[in-house]
């Protein structure tokens, strides 16, 4: 159904209502208008004929009919549209001479009751239409005399045509006069109209603009009752709105804020696997850009095919699902997916949303995990299997035999005291450890030449040994805020790796630099080197790059880990650089205090 304005449906009311009123009056007026006319003619005609008879007749003498037939002559002649009649008492036409034989056969047939009222000296008035001449006349008959002296009859017919003349100038007025009063209350209709429906329109295009999204949008006025109160509920309405979307807006920030924040990623899509949202995350660890990627296909914006088809099985499974990825690239990373469809209220799938874990660090710490559990088992088993096997050895008489029992003992006396060396470097890492979680590693400010002297005392004995040249340089005021005995014993492993490693005659030098506010400790040997590709696992707890000649030369395989967990615990951190056949060079970073403030003494 069409819809049209509300001022053109006051309008073609009030038009519709003027017409019917106009139209009704002007019926009205003309029914009224023609009885009137018509009972006006039959006045007048009455009068003619009261006139014929005071001339035809006096008190007391008889009928002068040749004075009354001339004077209805005259009347005929001066009057159109009027006939006048005379007839006798016996229905003959009356003449001046006398009672004429003919008889009218219109009279005769018709108007019975005509004669016989006549007769009984009443009036007698009738209307007759003419199907002929299409025309309606007025009959009056009118006695002379009164009853019982009627002494003849006087039939007057007067045709329409002058009161038809009447009424259709009574019609014309009327028509002019109701056409100027349509027009004047249709002016007068369509201004209040307009006037009436101004406020609502006025309304109806404020709620418009609020509706469009102007929430300060001024609602207006108005002097009628109803719209007034309307208005006012507007307003209302306009107030909770606006508080509604001050929430909503603040709600929706922040939900902003906590997805942006968010490590894991989320990512939405739509039924048809349209991108509708995409958190920081979740770019960074696809590559994608947000703008770019909204509202387009994950065919389009996501390469990789097993997301694509996780994201599918998310839409279609009723229950969350998980599962993992591989993402390939320069390193490759594991990430974590769980998907969740999301249904409307009927249970129909509309999209479904997907967050994105990156793993990586979890599952390589599970591989150190598990490693470190297989390489701590197998480094404690091998120098307990060997020392009880040893034991039974002398259990079962090699303790008789004194050269034997003195090899045995001493072969069980230095696997004990590789287990011991096992346990206290366990011990020491986890205490490290526990000192750079909770970040209150006690530092002092300490010159780093005496740490240069203490190491040297410490490692010069195997250094000679193995005829090693140890050359330390250092600035003799340079300071750094450090925990001595850790860091020492940091150095200490640093330098005895590079005498383990180092072939006879050789040179381990280690200097400090300052490298703007930071203080950089370098150990550099001239051993075998270490090829690139261990460089990254280097660091790891029992890694070793040559198993053998480690545990020949009596390595724990814990001591780098050690090196980097008490310079991490510093604040700083640890480097290696290697050629192999060349030498290798270890290089630990302390920061300044103005970057790195654990607890002073």
């Amino acid at each position: 159904m069409p819809r049209t304005r509300l001022v053109w449906h006051l309008f073609a009311g009030w038009c519709a209502l003027v017409l019917a009123v106009c139209a009704a009056c002007y019926w009205l007026a003309s029914v009224e208008v023609a009885k009137i006319a018509s009972q006006s003619e039959f006045l007048r005609l009455r009068e003619v004929a009261r006139s014929l008879e005071r001339v035809g007749t006096a008190e007391g003498k008889p009928l002068d009919r040749k004075r009354l037939v001339e004077h209805a002559s005259e009347l005929e002649a001066s009057t159109v549209g009027l006939r006048v009649e005379l007839f006798e008492p016996d229905r003959q036409v009356m003449t001046a001479d006398g009672p004429s034989s003919a008889i009218d056969p219109a009279f005769s047939e018709a108007d019975e009751t005509l004669l016989e009222e006549s007769l009984q000296g009443e009036v007698f008035t009738s209307s007759r239409y003419d199907a002929g001449t299409g025309q309606r006349t007025q009959v009056v008959a009118v006695p002379f005399g009164t009853h019982p002296n009627v002494r003849g009859l006087i039939r007057l017919t007067s045709d329409s045509r002058q009161i038809d003349q009447s009424l259709s100038q009574s019609h014309r007025r009327m028509l002019l006069g109701f056409f100027v009063v349509s027009i004047a209350a249709i002016i007068g209709g369509y201004v209040l109209s307009r006037r009436a429906s101004r406020p609502v329109e006025e309304l109806a295009s404020a709620v418009q603009r609020l509706a469009a999204g102007s929430p300060d949008e001024l609602i207006p006025s108005a002097e009628i009752l109803e719209l007034s109160e309307l208005s006012d509920a507007i307003e209302v309405i306009q107030g909770q709105l606006k508080e509604r979307g001050l929430v909503i807006g603040r709600q929706g920030t922040q939900q902003e804020a906590v997805l942006a924040s968010m490590i894991e990623g989320v990512l939405a899509v739509d039924s048809h696997q349209r991108i509708l949202f995409l958190n920081r995350a979740a770019a960074e660890l696809l590559l994608l850009e947000p703008l770019f990627v909204l509202r387009k296909p994950m065919q389009e914006a996501v390469r990789n095919p097993d997301l694509r088809r996780f994201v599918l099985r998310s839409i279609d499974c009723k229950d969350p699902i998980e599962d993992d990825m591989i993402l390939r690239g320069d390193h490759d990373r594991t990430i974590r997916l769980r998907g969740t469809a999301l249904r409307d209220s009927r249970g129909g799938a509309t999209g479904a949303v997907i967050v994105l874990n990156d793993v990586t660090h979890f599952r390589r710490l599970e591989n150190m995990r598990s490693d470190f559990v297989s390489n701590v088992s197998h480094e404690l088993k091998t120098p307990v299997a060997s020392i009880k096997g040893f034991v039974e050895t002398l259990q079962d008489g090699a303790i008789n035999n004194p050269e034997d029992a003195q090899r045995f003992l001493t072969i069980v006396a230095k696997q004990a005291d590789r287990l011991e060396s096992i346990i206290e470097d366990l011990l020491a890492l986890s205490r490290i450890e526990q000192t750079e979680g909770a970040r209150d590693l006690p530092l002092e400010t300490t010159r780093l030449v005496d740490l240069f002297e203490a190491v040297q005392a410490d490692c010069d004995p195997r250094a000679i040994d193995r005829s090693i040249v140890l050359e330390f340089r250092c600035e003799s005021e340079m300071t750094a805020n450090i925990n001595p005995p850790l860091l020492e014993q940091a150095v200490i492993n640093l330098v005895d790796n590079a005498i383990k490693y180092s072939d006879t005659g050789r040179k381990v030098f280690v200097s400090a630099d300052r490298v703007g506010h930071d203080v950089v400790i370098r150990v550099q040997d001239e051993g075998c080197g270490i090829e690139q590709s261990h460089l990254p696992r280097l660091f790891e707890r029992f890694y070793r790059v040559d198993k053998a000649r480690s545990r020949t030369l009596g390595g724990t395989g814990l001591g780098l880990s050690i090196v980097k967990h008490i310079v991490q615990a510093h604040g700083g951190r640890v480097g290696v650089e290697s050629q192999s056949r060349i030498g290798s060079t270890f290089s630990i970073y302390l920061p300044s205090a103005r970057r790195f403030s654990p607890k002073m003494d």
